[in-house]
């Protein structure tokens, strides 16, 4: 049974949006998530309000994919869940990517509201997907894995004993950008956004993932 009073820290208000990741994709992966979005959900796909379409148009995404001249517009899905905004980017072909943002995430209902979108396409692809913190794919707050019988949401106390254990494997230069590292390392925080910010986009696989 869940207790949202030791959930909601999740969502709480910070500045940041809360990211949703299917990580080791594939391309098939991309077409059974796409099919999924445009059957069962209502969503708009493009750039401008004047050329939105209905569904994400598949064919187009592999084009984004394959592009290496950063000259082709890049678009992306917006999907509501009722009333709850969810965007999603074709940044990967190797990673899924989804965010939200927590302000909208007020009460358990739209927490389930979420947690299904999660579990919906965790049964489509047959794979793990996570939300966790804004660029923080190896730091899940909620794992559910359909397929392995998987949902998992941290307490504020399991994040931080997480943490913890972490720091024992990861460099400092390597540390997770989480709420605790904003917290207690500001500075390191600061230091890796600057990387960041400076780098490639690259995905992270799941076996970074600290648990």
């Amino acid at each position: 049974m869940r207790d949202w009073n030791n959930i909601e820290w999740i969502f709480e208000k910070d500045g940041a949006l809360r990211d949703i990741y299917v990580q080791n994709a594939t391309i098939s992966d991309w077409e059974k998530a796409v099919d999924l979005l445009n059957s069962k959900y209502k969503l708009t796909f493009g750039v401008y309000e004047d050329n939105l379409t209905d569904k994400i148009d598949f064919e187009y995404v592999k084009t984004m994919f394959a592009e290496e001249t950063s000259e082709l517009e890049t678009k992306s899905a917006t999907i509501d869940l009722n009333g709850i905004t969810v965007k999603c980017y074709f940044f990967l072909e190797n990673q899924i990517e989804f965010d939200i943002n927590p302000t909208e995430i007020k009460t358990e209902l739209e927490l389930n509201t979420i947690t299904d979108f999660m579990k919906s396409i965790s049964s489509k692809l047959e794979k793990q997907i996570t939300l966790c913190g804004e660029n923080q794919p190896e730091f899940p707050l909620i794992k559910i894995d359909i397929k392995n019988g998987i949902e998992k949401i941290l307490t504020e106390k399991d994040s931080e004993k997480l943490w913890k254990k972490s720091d024992q494997n990861f460099s400092r230069l390597k540390k997770l950008k989480s709420k605790i590292i904003m917290k207690y390392f500001p500075k390191l925080f600061e230091k890796k956004i600057m990387e960041s910010a400076n780098s490639e986009y690259k995905s992270t696989p799941k076996e970074k993932n600290v648990w």
